[in-house]
């Protein structure tokens, strides 16, 4: 009997003690844990609670939990001139809309609002590259003045760069940003290209943030292609791009080494096809929308020169359910591309987003419904990883 008494004393002592603990009493890299797992919403619903939890999502295991974990997302800029309105600055924002598998089920998804201080007296700001969920935007004026701004928008968190090197004005002339970042250093470095002159040459200047004051002119070893007719786009360490020598080549510039290098592309790769792109670790190329079928190539082994492979072929007559151009995002858990289509209206400057999901089993290309406030001119937008790692955080 008294063996039971001090089993029951013993039991109610351990309840009472389980009942004192509280979400605030875990360690901290459980709570990390939990809080990385949950949505955007949550998290910064979380953030308000107290000033431990807000300080935990500053934390880098935080940040690079997150990072693991968050899905990619569509990040919409809203340029503050579109407002139309008497403030000496207009507001600028973001939103984001987290681009889960069930988008692909024709439900609804609500964007994040994020609210920034960006702005570019009497010029329009246009997204040109992204990394690691911070923007890179740069003045679309048609001055010659590059003005260029980092900006995370999780973080609140925007950098104006330093006014990079003026150049000889020239009739034909091209310039093109990157933005990357080296695991191994832990550097954010922004890359601008300027093809011009005749013959032509190739102009490159780079910027690390947080190490640099000022832009750094390098050289290019090896001959520059004759033209650049892709975007820069960043994967495992370097950007790459398409350009013409002759032939077609990809060309890439690593991050950290800040070396260029180069390789063919295969002869079974039509000459069309000369849009490029990252979609799940794999670059990509694909057609123009304007052809009677998309063709889209991906290296399923990066490096591997020999392992383009046509993953999707996708024929009329579907695709003219959409115009304007096309970008695939994420494959999803049911084997669908899910992709984003944009229109400009040239009259108005109305840029028009869609989001469509393929079903290669099926050949069925279906629109996504999403909700996104309308702005009242254009909107530009860029798919990445929300993240709470800023490179301003280098800048301290």
């Amino acid at each position: 009997m008294r063996s039971s008494k001090k089993k029951k004393k013993k039991a109610s002592h351990n309840t009472a003690a389980a009942d004192d603990v509280t979400f605030s009493d875990l360690p901290n890299h459980i709570t990390c844990d939990i809080l990385s797992r949950l949505p955007l919403n949550s998290i910064f619903a979380f953030k308000r609670v107290c000033k431990l939890w807000r300080d935990l999502t500053l934390e880098p295991y935080f940040a690079k939990l997150h990072l693991s974990r968050s899905p990619l997302s569509l990040f919409f800029y809203h340029d503050g001139n579109d407002n139309n309105n008497n403030n000496n600055s207009p507001s600028s924002h973001f939103e984001i809309i987290p681009l889960h598998d069930h988008l692909a089920l024709g439900r609804r998804n609500r964007a994040m609002k994020f609210r920034t201080e960006i702005h570019f007296p009497h010029m329009h700001a246009q997204v040109v590259a992204s990394c690691n969920g911070s923007i890179l935007l740069r003045n679309s004026s048609s001055s010659d003045d590059d003005l260029v701004t980092v900006c995370n928008p999780l973080r609140a968190q925007h950098f104006i760069l330093p006014e990079p090197p003026k150049l000889a004005l020239q009739t034909h002339k091209s310039i093109l940003f990157g933005f990357g970042h080296s695991s191994s250093t832990d550097q954010y470095k922004v890359l601008r290209l300027t093809h011009m002159g005749s013959p032509a040459r190739l102009y490159c200047d780079v910027y690390a943030i947080g190490i640099d004051d000022e832009w750094r002119s390098i050289g290019y070893t090896g001959q520059p292609p004759t033209r650049i007719i892709s975007q820069l786009v960043f994967l495992n360490g370097a950007l790459h791009w398409i350009g013409i020598e002759k032939s077609r080549f990809i060309y890439s510039f690593d991050i950290e080494k800040e070396q260029f290098g180069s390789f063919p592309l295969p002869s079974c790769i039509e000459e069309d096809c000369n849009c490029l792109g990252v979609v799940d670790n794999w670059l990509y190329l694909h057609n123009e929308t304007q052809s009677i079928a998309w063709r889209i190539w991906a290296m399923k082994d990066y490096g591997d020169f020999g392992s383009w492979t046509l993953e999707w072929f996708i024929k009329e007559p579907i695709i003219y359910m959409f115009t304007g151009s096309v970008e695939p995002l994420k494959v999803l858990k049911d084997g669908s591309l899910l992709m984003k289509f944009t229109k400009t209206n040239l009259r108005t400057q109305v840029i028009k987003t869609t989001l469509a999901s393929y079903n290669p089993q099926t050949r069925v290309l279906k629109k996504i419904k999403y909700h996104v406030t309308l702005p009242r001119t254009r909107r530009a937008s860029v798919a990445d990883i929300p993240c709470f790692v800023s490179p301003m955080d280098a800048l301290k």
